[in-house]
């Protein structure tokens, strides 16, 4: 037990010792599994968000990318639509659909991403998973069912 004890101790100490020489960079690890009817958490994403400053924040678009890491994602073709209030501010919603996919199941994932905006950074509210199959593999349209 006192070897243990030690061991924190000196983990702590050398730690303290680091300063301000060690930066941490934060990586968002991407949406989780969605739940029944598709809904996604979207808790994580908002206690990531609260921890950095950063310029995508400033748009709902570049938000809704950052959520889906679409920088790590593999489709054919990738739309974004952003819907907004006729003023350009407040609440936006963002439909992002991946088409194409390299899944001998899913064909497209369709996101249905809200947010609110505030002093200029939009946070993320509310996120929908739907996905349509291949041919073959389940339902033609859009919906939360999984596919075969």
């Amino acid at each position: 037990m006192r070897l243990v004890g030690y061991a924190a101790a000196l983990l702590a100490t050398a730690l303290a010792g680091c300063g301000s020489d060690v930066t941490v960079d934060l990586v968002w690890g991407g949406p989780p599994e969605p739940g029944s009817g598709g809904a996604v958490s979207v808790d994580g994403f908002a206690s990531y968000q609260r921890s950095v400053d950063e310029h995508w924040e400033r748009s709902a678009a570049m938000a809704a990318a950052e959520f889906l890491r679409l920088d790590e994602r593999t489709a054919r073709r990738t739309t974004i639509d952003g819907k907004a209030s006729a003023e350009g501010t407040g609440p936006q919603t963002v439909v992002v659909t991946l088409d194409g996919l390299l899944d001998d199941s899913v064909q497209a994932e369709r996101w249905t991403l809200g947010f609110d905006e505030d002093g200029g950074v939009y946070s993320l509210t509310a996120a929908l998973r739907e996905q349509r199959c291949q041919d073959g593999r389940g339902h033609e349209g859009f919906s939360a069912d999984e596919c075969v």
